[in-house]
C-alpha cells in the first residue's frame, strides 16, 4: 500500500508500506500507536520505542520511523496523489503542521 515514510532526520518519501498489524510493527521493531488527523484523511503511525525524535505533533514528540497512511472508515487505506503531496509537505519539517 501506498504510504509516506519519514525517517528521523530524513526528508519523508512515497513510498510502499505494510498494511497489516503484524508487517507494520515487524518493520518499527515493536507495538505501534497511531495518530488520526482531525480534518485529515490520514493517519500517523510509529512505534512505542523508537530511537531518535522525529517530529513534533501537537507538542507530542514521536520517535523512530513513522508510517503515514491514508485513513478511511477506521482502516488504512492507500494515499491520494493530492493527499501524499500534502502530508509529504506537512511532514517535510520537524514540528508536523496542523
Amino acid at each position: 500500500m501506498e504510504g509516506i515514510l519519514a525517517e528521523p532526520g530524513a526528508e519523508p518519501v512515497v513510498t510502499t508500506l505494510p498494511d497489516s498489524l503484524w508487517a507494520i510493527e515487524n518493520r518499527l521493531g515493536t507495538r505501534s500507536e497511531m495518530i488520526v488527523l482531525p480534518r485529515t484523511p490520514a493517519v500517523l503511525v510509529y512505534g512505542i520505542l523508537g530511537k531518535g525524535l522525529n517530529r513534533i505533533y501537537r507538542g507530542q514528540n514521536i520517535y523512530g520511523t513513522i508510517l503515514c497512511y491514508g485513513w478511511k472508515n477506521n482502516s488504512l487505506v492507500p494515499m491520494s496523489k493530492d493527499l501524499q503531496a500534502e502530508m509529504l509537505d506537512r511532514l517535510k519539517e520537524m514540528e508536523v503542521r496542523v
